[in-house]
């Protein structure tokens, strides 16, 4: 029998910190590959996004938690050792390849038509262009979209697919008969899964749904430390009409633990044998697609922070502004800032800098100043303008002229 375990909100923030690999201690030194492939084995699954005003959003969560390090060792692990792969789970993501199996029931739900209709379509309708797809990729891949010998390009804008070469692609992608590998431009290039997954992994059996949905909630409890059962269904966009059932299981089985955190008013769960840490106390800034802030509820009931993502908001009403990136201060989200990465004069501008209400501007901006520059190290700026928008912005030029 599960005894429930109350936890208080604080606890269950640091677990959540201790979970996600915040306890790493950022040093001057770059981080090695093998640091970057524990990151990666807390989160779980990274996201990909392609807006590139800072950096892409993929190289952040490993900044956040290690600091400095060459964006190239990512690739090399992404890309070229094979370590991680592309699949479509919380959005367009990132995983360790030994997950692999895991994922197959998606593939298979997408055969059935679970999956975007445009790509459906194209399957169904299209069979033998699809098929020929697929035997360009076996005879020429890795390829673009636009460098097969009929694309089939659309006369349409805007952010779908500009051909049905596209489409077949991504259905290939979604089935799981194609892989991406990414070009210098994250253009994507898609080559035979067989060349991206191990034949080890790809050899395995494949585990049925049920089998699947237990193994990637109980990996996604534990990336997360303690979560609700709607926290665990997001983390890989894993839903499922049996997830009660599911989770009950696991606890039975001795592998989760019910848990009631104060002021959640959720059933919420945590792996078996789970620490409380006494002291978890990290400083960076955050993507807004990072693990700890991509479910901006649960971001809500943990750091008492509210937040959107105003990328897709005319200017006029955005409240912060375009790529705002949430500040963490000895473990709690104290501000946001909005910036820019000019590449062609090599500066990071601060477009703006906000202190959210209950914390003070005094305590914050020599950290905050500290943190921009790390970031602006990393991303390759030699300089920062900080434009004066945003109640933070006066502390920060302070600091800056402090350091000169």
């Amino acid at each position: 029998m599960n005894d429930l375990i109350s936890l208080t909100s604080e606890e269950a923030r640091r677990i959540n910190l201790c979970a996600q690999g915040f306890s790493h201690k950022r040093t001057s030194d770059e981080a090695s590959a093998s640091e970057l492939d524990s990151i990666m084995n807390s989160m779980k699954v990274v996201q990909l996004d392609a807006v590139p005003i800072v950096v892409r959003t993929q190289y952040l969560p490993f900044f956040s938690r290690l600091g400095n390090y060459k964006m190239s060792l990512y690739e090399e692990i992404a890309y070229k050792q094979d370590k991680w792969f592309e699949l479509w789970a919380h959005e367009a993501s990132i995983a360790p390849v030994k997950s692999e199996p895991f994922f197959r029931f998606l593939k298979d739900r997408a055969k059935r038509g679970h999956t975007w209709k445009g790509l459906y379509k194209v399957a169904t309708e299209e069979p033998a262009y699809v098929k020929a797809v697929l035997e360009e990729v076996k005879q020429r891949g890795p390829l673009e979209a636009k460098h097969l010998h009929d694309p089939r390009y659309l006369k349409q804008s805007g952010w779908g697919s500009r051909s049905v070469g596209q489409l077949a692609l991504n259905w290939l992608y979604r089935i799981g008969e194609v892989g991406i590998r990414r070009g210098n431009n994250f253009e994507k290039k898609y080559d035979l899964i067989s060349n991206i997954v191990p034949s080890e992994i790809l050899s395995l059996p494949s585990p049925t749904e049920e089998e699947s949905l237990k193994k990637l909630y109980l990996w996604a409890t534990s990336a997360m430390g303690v979560a609700s059962a709607r926290d665990i269904q997001d983390y890989f966009r894993t839903r499922s009409s049996n997830t009660s059932t599911l989770l009950q299981e696991l606890v039975e089985e001795g592998l989760l633990m019910k848990v009631a955190v104060e002021g959640w008013g959720l059933e919420s769960f945590a792996t078996s044998g789970f620490d409380i840490p006494k002291k978890i106390s990290p400083t960076c800034v955050l993507s807004p697609f990072d693990p700890i802030t991509w479910n901006r509820e649960r971001l809500r009931r943990i750091f008492d922070f509210d937040y959107k993502l105003e990328i897709y908001k005319p200017k006029s009403k955005r409240e912060f502004g375009y790529y705002v990136m949430p500040f963490m201060h000895n473990g709690q989200i104290v501000a946001r800032v909005d910036l820019a990465n000019r590449r062609q004069t090599g500066v990071l501008e601060v477009l703006g800098a906000f202190c959210e209400p209950s914390y003070d501007r005094g305590t914050i901006s020599k950290p905050l100043w500290e943190e921009i520059s790390l970031l602006a190290t990393f991303v390759g700026c030699s300089a920062i303008k900080i434009k004066r928008r945003g109640n933070l912005s006066q502390p920060l030029i302070i600091e800056q002229k402090m350091t000169k």
